[in-house]
């Protein structure tokens, strides 16, 4: 305690109005009421080698560092050390705890037990404790009320910062579905619900040749050359990104571009409309942009199907031959005006000073 008694020695000064002034930067917990002795146990937080703390008391502050045996922070408050406090409004700050810290208070006749409390929840809203009349006193502190009934001596610390129950959150802004599962229907969500950011994916995918399976071609995906005759295809259209978003036309099918149902039997009917795409090839030796109904390198491009980009990969000698091994870059970037952008709300996202509201590339390899 020589240590303490140091600290106490030099910090304990009586200074009035100087504590006001004094905070603990570093303090992370503290003890919610504080008055009287006792003492603090925790868990010290990883990466911490010493736990502080600075006491307050009336015009006194006092600075110490607990003691640490493993990874277990303890510390008294008491007269002999002289840390105890035996004025109301004292506070006790600590740094350097994980959470689950608790403490203690020791009345005359009993002890009052509770939770060293996270300097962040400080802010929060506090409500106010039933009163249980004349016979039980209530001493409010900074999260906690310190109780004690006089005529028993008993003793307890009630959290008034209380938890709250977990907000509901609002479901996104879409579609609801009704009638039957042989005869659905689609209504649009537009209130109660939470929209969006505006933005899109660009959805590409292609068919598996061995199960007819419909893959789905991320963005930055390797697609391997076939050899020979075969081709493989890759289907492009525009959807929302989930987030939340429903269709301004009152009589329009209200999963217009709605990610749920992209692949799905309704994909034609409900992928974004109003989309152009172009495309190009970004490395290689015949890299150029594509155009519709060209092929360049062996890789054809077509978007004469509406908000539709055809990409037909085949092989291509001057790519992936004995002699060459060859990778390029694909890339389709989609396009909508303005007028378009406004048919579902929140408005689709383009990219600055641009029309541009999605983009996918993906790497043509040598097999």
């Amino acid at each position: 305690m020589k240590h303490i008694a140091t600290a106490l020695m030099l910090c304990a000064i009586p200074a009035t109005g100087f504590t006001q002034d004094l905070s603990c930067n570093g303090c992370d917990h503290v003890a919610p009421y504080f008055r009287g002795s006792g003492g603090f146990i925790g868990t010290v937080a990883d990466g911490v080698d010493q736990v502080t703390f600075v006491s307050f008391c009336g015009s006194v502050s006092t600075t110490g560092e607990a003691q640490v045996n493993g990874r277990t922070a303890t510390q008294l408050f008491n007269q002999r050390n002289g840390l105890a406090c035996d004025r109301e409004g004292g506070s006790l700050e600590i740094a350097g705890l994980a959470g689950g810290g608790w403490y203690w208070i020791t009345d005359d006749m009993n002890s009052a037990v509770g939770n060293l409390v996270a300097m962040g929840v400080l802010d929060n809203e506090t409500t106010e404790l039933t009163s249980a009349g004349a016979g039980v006193t209530m001493s409010a502190g900074r999260g906690a009320v310190f109780v004690k009934e006089t005529s028993t001596g008993r003793v307890g610390l009630l959290p008034n910062i209380l938890p709250a129950p977990v907000a509901d959150q609002l479901r996104k802004c879409g579609f609801d579905t009704g009638g039957t599962a042989s005869n659905p229907t689609y209504s649009r969500r537009t209130s109660e619900c939470a929209q969006g950011d505006g933005g899109t994916i660009t959805l590409a995918t292609t068919t598996n040749p061995y199960t007819g399976a419909t893959t789905r071609v991320l963005d930055k995906a390797s697609i391997v050359r076939p050899a020979g005759t075969a081709s493989v295809d890759i289907i492009v259209d525009l959807w929302g990104n989930g987030s939340g978003h429903f269709t301004t036309a009152v009589d329009g099918d209200a999963r217009l571009g709605q990610q749920s149902v992209a692949l799905t039997a309704a994909r034609g009917d409900t992928r974004l409309t109003g989309v152009t795409y172009t495309a190009s090839l970004a490395s290689g030796p015949t890299a150029d942009p594509l155009t519709s109904g060209a092929a360049i390198g062996g890789i054809e491009f077509d978007t004469t199907t509406d908000n539709v980009a055809m990409v037909s990969i085949s092989a291509d000698l001057d790519y992936c031959s004995r002699t060459n091994n060859v990778s390029t870059t694909v890339s389709v970037t989609a396009s909508m005006p303005e007028t378009g952008r406004a048919q579902v709300t929140p408005a689709l996202a383009a990219a600055p000073r641009t029309d541009d509201v999605g983009r996918i590339k993906f790497t043509v390899v040598c097999p």
